[in-house]
């Protein structure tokens, strides 16, 4: 199932470092996104079926929990049995193993077909695709017989958490995306009057109310959305717009911050290995950030990222002589080794848990609900992140600037924000020098140097580059720009933090200019690696969307000097051009100068922060279909 409408239960933070949205116990996990209704759906504006869910969560004074959980899918039009007829149920088996009480197919005359235990499947759900292994992870597949439009697939699950991952404490979070084809939803938590729980709802359609007894409390939620609507591309997290139930024990978040330290025992030990190897990388650097530079290359350059755990290794680290050993980690083995480096030369860091990709605010109730950690140096005022192995020091990735954070360490914990980017930080340049020979022949070369979230791409190309060939490379790459021809990068270190960075490469298309040189004619781009100008940093567009977006700042600079033989007719002036407004600026420039075309573009996105409101669509749309429409400009003879 997609982890995208799992009703996402979080009882606490399977792992960090997934870099997806946390997993949910499968005793609450709807099915797959329903499939986009298509222009000859006779009902377009509905989903292919609707679910309905009924759970209750009974909380133990020990902070464990069963969970039951009944989740019926009414099946409405045939492109739902595809989707509907294997259910996929994922668990942690030592953290909250999963029961199936009982699954079936009703019918709509009322008949039950009940799965067969055989056609029960259990399995690893670890694949090792993305360097993730989750040695506990387990999936069990119900496959549902005679499934026909109209019937109910009915499954009737229980979890047993006993996870305890943060000792003393008790947390639970449901998302109910808009996108998910909800019918009702029905939960009641029965806890312990002592734990306190702390509850928050958030959203509409959804209410909450409570009762309780002598010993214990009663919460119950009810969800009935007012409308369905399709998920729109390009939109920040439901976590961050949709309703959504919060439960937790924990009173603040510094509280959250002590819990989750307790994991890093003997945090603060070096060992002899640890301690030769930090006075080997930075042997002959005497200041501080020289020596913080050094440290973070050798550690993303040296340390593989692979994800493995069991059970508790979803928060705690392997210890920092393990991974140097092992030369492989996750993101907090990364942390683990790199702070433990740094504090052999005096060097002071905090953990920072953040969650990266599209989600951009903290729960309202202090929960774990991070999907990641990386490294702040205070002496530095500067974030990185070890796992980012092409990133220079101070880059982040794309998905983790303009972030609300939680800095963790020793002396105590706190919240606080990665800084926004600056267009001035991450600058892609394209450079191209063609010619077009007497009969019609264009080759050339195509030079590119980046900087920020650009040169890390760059780095990452370049290790592409060197897996693949240097010419299949450039062959590969001609063919998705739809200019077909051959061509060959010069040798780049993937691993080469300089910046700016630079990738070159000679090219040689198969097509020619057609000859003689009238009307119009397509303008070569040469080779580039990168987006051209105005494309990428501000998303995708969509006509009246109805949530934000993530946006990014940055520069993208194109120049193409296109030189033509003796005898060839040459090109007509163009009328140069700008746009301007708060969002980004675009320049275009167009000349002929003896017998070289020089074409000049440059795209800066000034947005303020990684968070676009949905109302800036209409204004930015219009200008930025403009500059797709010059990218697309010809030469006219």
């Amino acid at each position: 199932m997609r982890s995208g409408l799992r009703l996402c239960m979080r009882l606490a933070a399977m792992a960090l470092c997934v870099l997806v949205p946390l997993a949910a116990p499968a005793s609450a996990q709807p099915a797959s996104t329903p499939p986009a209704p298509s222009v000859t759906d006779e009902d377009r504006n509905s989903p292919p079926y609707t679910m309905a869910v009924d759970a209750r969560v009974a909380v133990r004074p020990d902070l464990t929990a069963t969970i039951d959980n009944t989740v019926r899918f009414k099946v409405l039009r045939e492109s739902a049995i595809r989707t509907l007829g294997q259910q996929n149920l994922s668990y942690v088996e030592s953290l909250n193993p999963l029961e199936v009480v009982e699954a079936y197919t009703e019918k709509s005359d009322g008949r039950k077909m009940h799965v067969d235990p055989g056609s029960i499947l259990t399995r690893d759900a670890a694949t090792g695709l993305n360097a993730v292994y989750q040695r506990d992870s387990k999936v069990k597949t119900l496959i549902f017989p005679d499934v026909e439009v109209g019937d109910t697939l009915v499954y009737v699950t229980r979890t047993n958490r006993i996870d305890k991952r943060f000792p003393g404490h008790f947390t639970f979070r449901a998302l109910f995306p808009r996108s998910a084809s909800y019918e009702t939803y029905h939960l009641a938590v029965d806890a312990p009057k002592s734990l306190g729980l702390r509850v928050h709802v958030r959203g509409d359609g959804l209410s909450h109310e409570s009762s309780g007894g002598a010993a214990e409390d009663r919460h119950v939620f009810r969800y009935r959305p007012k409308v369905w609507t399709a998920e729109e591309p390009g939109a920040v997290s439901s976590w961050d717009r949709d309703p959504l139930i919060e439960i937790t024990t924990f009173k603040d978040p510094s509280e959250l911050g002590v819990s989750y330290w307790s994991s890093m025992k003997g945090e603060d030990a070096i060992a002899p290995e640890i301690r030769a190897l930090a006075e080997d990388i930075t042997k002959g650097i005497d200041d501080k950030r020289g020596q913080v530079v050094a440290i973070d290359r050798w550690v993303k350059r040296n340390i593989r990222y692979v994800l493995v755990f069991l059970g508790s290794g979803g928060i705690t680290p392997n210890p920092a002589a393990s991974v140097l050993k092992n030369k492989f980690g996750d993101c907090k083995d990364h942390v683990a080794l790199m702070g433990a480096l740094l504090r052999a030369k005096g060097i002071a860091s905090e953990q920072v848990l953040i969650s990266v990709g599209n989600m951009y605010r903290l729960p309202d109730l202090p929960i774990p609900s991070f999907n990641h950690v990386m490294l702040y140096l205070p002496e530095l005022d500067a974030y990185t992140d070890p796992t980012a192995s092409h990133a220079a020091f101070g880059i982040l990735p794309t998905g983790s600037y303009d972030k609300p954070v939680f800095h963790i360490s020793s002396t105590g914990s706190r919240a606080a924000r990665t800084p926004p980017m600056r267009p001035e930080d991450h600058v892609s340049t394209i450079r191209t020098t063609a010619s077009i020979g007497a009969d019609g022949v264009i080759k050339g070369t195509t030079r590119q140097t980046a900087t920020g979230i650009f040169a890390t791409a760059a780095r990452g190309t370049a290790m592409q580059i060197q897996a693949q060939g240097r010419e299949k490379y450039a062959e590969t790459l001609l063919r998705s720009l739809g200019r077909p021809g051959t061509g060959v990068f010069e040798q780049a270190a993937p691993f080469d933090f300089t910046e700016p960075y630079q990738v070159n490469g000679d090219f040689s298309l198969n097509g020619k200019l057609q000859l003689p040189l009238s009307g119009a004619r397509d303008i070569p781009i040469g080779m580039p690696i990168h987006r051209r100008p105005g494309v990428g940093l501000l998303g995708q567009r969509l006509a009246g969307r109805t949530t934000d977006f993530p946006c990014y700042a940055g520069s993208q600079v194109e120049e193409i000097e296109l030189t033509f033989a003796e005898g060839l007719t040459l090109p007509k002036p163009i009328k140069e051009g700008s746009i301007d407004n708060k969002y980004f600026s675009y320049r275009f420039s167009y000349e002929v100068k003896g017998r070289t075309l020089t074409v000049r573009r440059e795209f800066k996105s000034k947005v303020a922060g990684q968070v676009c409101a949905k109302e800036i669509e209409a204004e930015i749309s219009a200008p930025l279909d403009r500059i797709a429409r010059n990218l697309r400009v010809q030469m006219s003879f």
